[in-house]
């Protein structure tokens, strides 16, 4: 489960861009939660909140489409680092 400050930047994200925050499998692309310019403020808030770097090569959309992707990549950091 991501922790809540990531979880209120999308729900922030959704409300700005007068959409909903999509299922847990859902692109949150698609919804119009995020698009190339709010997914580097997203990552921000995740490096932050859950202690990872995440590198440029990751720094890809498909790594970030959907809550159960962001929720698996940083599962998968953490264990990195």
């Amino acid at each position: 489960m991501l922790p809540e400050s990531v979880m209120s930047f999308l729900s922030k994200a959704a409300k700005d861009n007068r959409t909903s925050l999509p299922d847990a499998n859902s692109s949150l692309f698609l919804a119009g939660v995020l698009d190339s310019f709010s997914l580097v403020d997203f990552v921000s808030v995740i490096e932050n909140e859950c202690g990872i770097k995440v590198s440029d090569s990751d720094l890809r959309p498909e790594n970030f489409d959907t809550i159960n992707k962001v929720e698996t990549y940083i599962q998968r950091s953490a264990v990195h680092q």
